[in-house]
């Protein structure tokens, strides 16, 4: 593949090279000026596409070169495209092995958790920690990952995050004991939160809605691969040694790090403190501190945290009205509430930039002005409870209520990918062909997921195995329908704090995991008791427990008739697991009715000979209700122009004029000066 781009690279540089020779001498005779390149290594997006036909490239030019103009401009284009080009493919190519990696951890060690659980004598209760302790890290340092891009910029950020990856793999394929597994994948799953959200950053830096919707496509695919290829990869390794499903992240984040550092290192945008050639390297982030929200973060990270533990334990470790569960939940309620009270008092003006003249942030307050922010994350949180019960539960169903081995039911997880696929695919053509909108793929995702989740649950009561297939597929094309529009959607919604918005929608997928794991596994756990207890009541022979086998060599050492009672009630059980979590498909619909649109644009295309092939159309956005805007006639006077470029530019210009510049969405440096200046007291 690296040669064949390769080879795609040189031919085109080539091509190029030859219509810049043959342009040298217009049709007229008449020299053109040399038009300057214009660096890669800075990150212009399409806003310089736009500006370089604003001003003449030339002082004087001769009388009755309307032909040689054009071809000037269309040469000019067909440069920056070029170099647009360029700055795109290095983007995937660093980009491509870690958003793999990290969508790949979420799903391999589906099928395996029997096993592992297994190994540890876990199985019974327990068992969901092992994704539990990815999930919490994972949804808790999102928002950190996205302020530590901002301070010290992208390149850093990814070492940073790829680096808790790596020892996360060392720890979990090395782990002697349960605490040290579950140490283990909460690092993994701290490094993957901050891969995944900068990602969604990078690829939304300063671009138009047209190339972010590009980029995030092919993102999209990766990511619908890599979760649907994870539980097969962990299926057959597991075979082997559960450990290989920890073993094999560890080369790819070794070739990650260096893939970051050739590729991307002058292509990501810097951060605030960003060192120049003469900066000491120590001074530069111990100074980049002063710009961290800490008490935002710890709020946040411990009141998520505690929240999160709270709903784990409740039901499994300990009772619902213990206080092991009821102390967790109120202290992290209350540390939550802080948090927001803090992102609100940091605005422009309030009472703490006052003390702390330098801190952003970490989720400004502004970004839930619009109801739109609300929306997206209810819909980014059901399609996050969507993916755990399909890969974890779906695969829980294989091996318990079937008796599927681990390689078996990962290859039962395939049915995922076709669903997956055609989700993907139709929201490409939706977002980038026709009608080129948001709207649609989101009502229709949210919908579709809903109805597949709902029929699987009803084929998972009566062990319908091809029903569950299906609908697995079907689930998988909702799921789908809304990997790429959500992140279109808040780009045009919030052009100018795209790295807050992220963050925050990198938030509520792992969060709805999260959240989906626990209740499901509570749900799971106290039914399979349950169940048990009443084959134990009717069966004397009956000899696995009340609380389930703890590991799977124990069940299968039961009799034929115990056997298939407990695939009954681990059926069962499952169902109910499902049922537990269909109320959030139901709210998910909702949302999407209420939410607005948003409207992709066009950039100007010119032929060789300078011609206009598409005339430029800008993105549109409405924050309105679309529906109900559809249904009332009102589309048109409720839409307006948005380009994610100007509204930046406007932005600054805005700030520079204002005694107090809005800096919420921690995005320009010069801004953030300026806002610092402005504060501090006059002697």
């Amino acid at each position: 593949m690296a040669y064949m781009l390769f080879k795609y690279i040189r031919r085109k540089v080539r091509e190029n090279q030859a219509k810049k020779e043959a342009l040298a001498i217009g049709e007229e005779g008449y020299s053109i000026p040399e038009v300057p390149r214009t660096p890669t290594r800075t990150q212009r997006g399409s806003h310089e596409l736009h500006s370089s036909f604003e001003s003449p490239t030339a002082t004087t030019r001769p009388i009755n070169s309307h032909v040689t103009e054009n071809k000037e401009e269309a040469e000019i284009l067909r440069r920056k495209e070029r170099e647009a080009r360029i700055r795109r493919w290095k983007l995937m190519l660093g980009l491509v092995l870690p958003n793999f990696l990290a969508s790949i951890d979420v799903t391999i060690v589906a099928p395996a958790i029997p096993t592992i659980s297994s190994h540890f004598n876990h199985l019974s209760g327990s068992f969901n920690w092992i994704v539990a302790a990815y999930t919490l890290t994972y949804t808790t340092f999102v928002p950190a990952s996205g302020q530590i891009a901002d301070v010290y910029g992208r390149h850093f950020a990814l070492h940073f995050q790829m680096f808790w990856i790596t020892i996360g793999s060392v720890l979990c394929a090395s782990s002697v004991t349960w605490g040290m597994l579950l140490l283990g994948r909460a690092l993994q799953g701290l490094g993957a939160a901050g891969i995944l959200n900068l990602t969604r950053i990078i690829l939304s830096d300063g671009m138009s809605l047209a190339d972010n919707s590009k980029n995030n496509t092919v993102f999209s695919l990766i990511n619908g691969i890599s979760y649907a290829v994870g539980p097969v990869i962990g299926g057959y390794v597991a075979d082997a040694s559960w450990r290989y499903c920890f073993v094999i992240p560890i080369p790819i984040a070794v070739l990650s790090h260096v893939l970051f550092f050739f590729l991307m290192r002058d292509e990501l945008v810097k951060g605030r403190v960003s060192l120049e050639a003469h900066d000491r390297r120590r001074t530069g982030y111990i100074s980049g501190l002063a710009y961290i929200d800490w008490i935002g973060m710890v709020t946040f990270i411990l009141g998520i945290g505690l929240i999160i533990l709270a709903v784990q334990w409740g039901g499994t470790s300990y009772a619902w009205d213990s206080a092991a569960v009821i102390v967790p939940l109120i202290v992290g309620g209350v540390l939550v509430i802080v948090f927001f009270i803090n992102e609100y008092l940091l605005g422009p003006g309030r009472l703490l930039t006052r003390y702390f003249t330098k801190q952003v942030a970490m989720i400004p307050s502004t970004l839930f002005r619009k109801k739109d922010t609300t929306l997206l994350m209810i819909i980014n949180f059901s399609a996050g409870v969507s993916l755990v019960s399909a890969f974890y539960f779906v695969s829980y169903y294989w091996q318990l209520a079937e008796g599927y081995s681990s390689s078996k039911a990962g290859t039962q997880l395939l049915y995922y990918t076709p669903g997956l696929g055609v989700g993907v695919y139709a929201t490409l053509l939706m977002c980038n062909v026709w009608p080129k909108q948001t709207f649609y793929p989101l009502f229709i995702g949210s919908i579709v997921e809903a109805v597949g989740l709902a029929v699987m649950t009803w084929a998972i009561s009566v062990r319908n195995t091809l029903l569950v297939k299906v609908f697995l597929a079907v689930a998988g094309a909702g799921t789908g329908f809304r990997f790429m529009p959500v992140v279109l959607h808040a780009a045009g919604i919030w052009p100018n704090r795209v790295a807050s918005m992220q963050s925050v929608l990198s938030f509520t997928l792992p969060l709805g995991e999260t959240i989906g794991i626990a209740m499901m596994g509570a749900v799971f756990s106290n039914k399979f008791s349950q169940y048990l207890h009443s084959i134990a009541a009717t069966d004397a022979s009956f000899n696995g427990g009340t609380t389930g086998p703890s590991n799977l060599d124990a069940l299968s050492s039961l009799s034929p008739a115990a056997q298939e009672a407990v695939r009954n009630a681990a059926a069962r059980a499952i169902m109910w697991g499902f049922i537990s979590v269909l109320p959030f498909m139901a709210v998910s619909i909702v949302a999407s009715a209420f939410i607005g649109n948003v409207w992709i644009g066009n950039p100007k295309q010119v032929d060789e000979d300078g011609k206009v092939k598409k005339e430029e159309r800008k993105g549109m956005v409405m924050t309105a209700p679309f529906l109900l805007a559809v249904c009332t006639g009102r589309v048109h006077s409720q839409r307006k122009e948005l380009d994610p470029v100007d509204v930046q530019q406007q932005k600054d210009q805005e700030e520079k004029r204002r005694t107090i510049p809005d800096v919420e969405a921690g995005e320009p440096q010069l801004a953030q000066e300026e806002h610092t200046a402005s504060r501090e007291p006059r002697t």
